[in-house]
């Protein structure tokens, strides 16, 4: 066999270490039924409850009296029905013999038809409890609209419902956009140039979504404050035109579009993170965006470099062009984190196409220098939460083979 380590990218078996295969082109996959020293999947270490592609994270804290759990939202083939998709919502939490894994606390789901790209949670109703929503892809070949579930007092019993929407959901965020206290959702639509904005109504529920035209295929960072006016704005990055921008907030949740600032027109952007880089009291924007390619599986091609583009903010809402930062393989998403606790934010990337998460060091609001954390095979999505109790926060890490694993981080 060959040297390759657990979670390698990999062609046949003799590219990965002694014991393991080559599963999808992974070394050591989860799945295999084959426990492997370092192995964290989806549920205990023992490949329990192993259950397709991690699609997203969030952090679930219930109560003082419960320590944080993760959530965690998983696509794969239907349980009973092979030829669908299915989707499951999991809470897990890390085991208490502290070596690591993480145990399943109550999967949720399982065998929902269709896949959710992306999760989020708030106070929809203004009550003292968390409340979840899910975009929600019905299976088929060419859906043409999807729709948003909503579960109340979030990991216990509560009510439930769907909201429909009138594009295909590839992004999803709560956030209180018109200032009443209570949070409110916004969708971006996959391919439409299209965002809906459902706002939340006491004892109604959610009022009739409005939608807004934009850009093509638009990827919404959380909803932040780009203009220091204390309401919250949409800071957006089409994937199909490779643009980003900012829609500014009246207060109300009516939004104003400011000018685009145009990227690399080959760069497909996938998500989209805020943070002060720079240090001068203004959000700035960092876009993480995959090439595109051409070819096919043994020639396949891509036709610039994948980037994580930064862009500085003017405190008005303006976008200025800063660096381009070459971002390994495929850069779908990341997280805008102080990694060295040296006061500056630096940029944290999930590479889809690699078994590393390239990390950017910020030196005055420039990021000359790149270190490497190696993790399972696929990262695809990326939380902070401190799962250890010592003060700092964590990396999670969910990735394409059905891996949810924890990096610890120490001061």
């Amino acid at each position: 066999m060959g040297e390759g380590t657990l979670g390698a990218i990999c062609l046949d078996d003799s590219q990965c270490g002694t014991d393991q295969r080559c599963r999808d082109s992974v070394c050591g996959q989860c799945g295999d039924n084959v426990v492997q020293p370092g192995e964290l999947c989806l549920g205990d270490s023992s490949e329990e409850s192993v259950f397709g592609e991690v699609s997203d994270l969030e952090s679930f804290q219930p109560s003082d009296d419960f320590p944080p759990r993760i959530g965690a939202v998983a696509n794969g083939d239907c349980p009973n029905d092979p030829d669908n998709p299915c989707w499951g919502l999991f809470l897990l939490e890390l085991d208490e013999e502290g070596n690591g894994g993480l145990e399943t606390m109550a999967p949720l789901g399982v065998d929902e038809p269709g896949t959710v790209p992306q999760i989020a949670q708030g106070s929809f109703d203004g009550e003292d409890t968390r409340d979840v929503a899910l975009a929600v892809i019905p299976p088929g070949d060419v859906p043409d609209i999807s729709f948003i579930a909503v579960l109340h007092n979030f990991p216990f019993e509560g009510s439930s419902f769907d909201i429909d929407v009138s594009l295909i959901a590839e992004t999803l965020h709560a956030a209180d956009l018109n200032g009443d206290g209570l949070d409110d959702l916004i969708a971006g639509g996959r391919v439409a140039g299209l965002m809906s904005v459902n706002f939340a109504e006491p004892g109604v529920g959610f009022a009739a979504e409005q939608l807004i035209v934009t850009d093509p295929g638009p990827r919404l960072a959380p909803p932040a404050d780009m203009d220091g006016d204390g309401d919250l704005d949409l800071i957006i990055a089409s994937a199909a035109d490779a643009t980003v921008g900012v829609n500014l907030n009246d207060g109300s949740g009516s939004f104003t579009p400011l000018g685009r600032v145009a990227l690399d027109e080959q760069l497909t952007p996938s998500a989209v993170e805020t943070a002060d880089f720079d240090g001068d009291g203004n959000l700035d924007v960092a876009v993480f965006a995959p090439s595109r390619t051409t070819g096919g599986p043994g020639n396949l091609m891509y036709l610039t470099t994948p980037s994580v583009v930064v862009l500085y903010g003017d405190g008005a809402g303006g976008l200025t062009l800063g660096a381009s930062l070459a971002a390994g393989e495929s850069p779908v998403s990341g997280l805008a984190t102080d990694i060295n606790n040296d006061g500056a934010i630096d940029i944290v990337v999930a590479d889809a196409g690699e078994d590393k998460l390239p990390v950017f060091l910020n030196r005055g609001g420039e990021f000359p220098d790149q270190i490497n954390i190696d993790v399972a095979a696929g990262p695809q999505t990326l939380l902070l939460e401190d799962f250890d109790g010592d003060g700092v926060d964590d990396i999670v890490v969910g990735n394409a083979n059905g891996v949810v694993a924890v990096v610890p981080t120490e001061n």
